[in-house]
């Protein structure tokens, strides 16, 4: 619209010059017309210059110069004519006309190409000021949108900041639960550690009060044991002790006790005839001898051990010694009723002598019957 309106004015303004060089002469314009005109073109190009019109209406710019140009080569003509031919004044007022009408044009021209710059400076900046909204409303949507998503972020926010305000308040709850818990836990579990304590001293003590007592009763028992024993012991030295001195009382008979035996020793010549048979003499004494096996040998095995001195074959010995010792078990069974079963028999020969085979006292005293007792001991 303004666009229009300044085409319509550039144009009114063509006409309006026209019409001022018919109808006014020469005379009417003052005394000086061009150089007035000549310099309203030049502040209409300058003016139409400093509006941009070198660069948005070259062309009207150029076309105002070259009209200006034109009507100043006129007027330098015109005055070398007019000194020379002051007659000639109806040319001379064509001339001025024509000039005046250059001047007139060139001042258009201006003012057309500051229209015509102003315009496009009007265009440029309706353009920059439509581009300037729709920036502003792309910010303003930006912003709107920005704005949302601020509000939507800072709602987000709230929530996620509520949300971890209840997890941390959660969490310190489940830390506290735990931690009672816990403490709980401990207490019930120091609780049993001691009562499984107590429980394991109890039970030491009762360990250690049985085996005390264990140990009293097997000290007693041992104390007991060693007591029997003793008892025992004593009352077999006292038995043996017994049988030694009653086996001391039977007549012609040798006493010793070793290793848990008594060995009654008599002399061959004291109980057997040369032929080794048992004499009357020898009765008496195997008889007290049957009596002491009754009396400590029952249950016993009792041996009868028969020897010679050294003099003669060993065979002969044997055999000799084998007959002294089986003439007292036979007498001791049959005379003495002493179990046969109960009484052994062993021929040692010269084995064992008690003294020397050099002398004839010697030799009888090698020549012997042993009676051999266990003491029990």
């Amino acid at each position: 619209m303004t666009m229009k309106l300044l085409g319509k004015n550039m144009r009114g303004i063509a006409v309006a010059a026209w019409f001022v060089l018919l109808l006014f002469p020469l005379a009417a314009l003052g005394a000086e017309p061009v150089p007035a005109a000549f310099e309203e073109a030049k502040a209409a190009i300058e003016q139409a210059r400093m509006a941009g019109a070198e660069k948005n209406a070259p062309d009207d710019l150029a076309q105002a110069k070259s009209w200006l140009a034109e009507a100043e080569k006129q007027h330098a003509e015109s005055q070398s004519i007019l000194s020379r031919t002051m007659k000639l004044v109806k040319s001379n007022e064509a001339a001025v006309r024509e000039i005046l009408y250059l001047a007139s044009m060139a001042k258009v021209k201006a003012q057309i190409a500051e229209a015509k710059s102003r315009k496009f400076l009007a265009a440029a900046e309706l353009k920059d000021a439509r581009k300037d909204l729709a920036d502003f409303r792309t910010s303003l949507e930006v912003m709107k949108k920005t704005q949302a998503e601020a509000e939507a972020a800072k709602a987000v926010k709230a929530k996620a900041d509520a949300e971890r305000k209840a997890l941390e308040e959660s969490r310190q709850k489940a830390a506290a639960l735990e931690a009672q818990k816990k403490k709980e836990l401990e207490e019930a579990q120091k609780k049993t550690a001691e009562a499984k304590l107590e429980a394991e001293r109890l039970a030491l003590q009762k360990q250690k009060e049985a085996a005390e007592a264990k140990a009293r009763e097997a000290q007693s028992a041992a104390d007991k044991q060693k007591m029997e024993a003793m008892q025992k012991k004593m009352a077999a030295l006292e038995r043996e002790n017994a049988m030694r001195d009653d086996a001391a009382k039977i007549p012609h008979a040798a006493v010793k006790s070793a290793d848990g035996e008594i060995v009654i020793t008599v002399l061959a010549i004291n109980v057997l005839t040369p032929k080794n048979e048992v004499s009357p003499a020898g009765r008496a004494v195997l008889d007290q001898v049957g009596a002491f096996l009754k009396k400590y040998a029952a249950g016993s095995r009792v041996t009868v051990r028969g020897y010679t001195d050294s003099v003669g074959k060993a065979a002969a010995n044997q055999a000799l010694s084998e007959k002294r010792a089986t003439e007292v078990r036979e007498y001791l069974v049959l005379n003495q009723n002493i179990p046969s079963a109960s009484v052994a028999v062993e021929g040692l020969g010269p084995a064992n002598p008690v003294a020397s085979n050099a002398t004839e006292a010697g030799r009888a005293l090698n020549r012997r019957v042993e009676i051999v007792v266990p003491t029990g001991r």
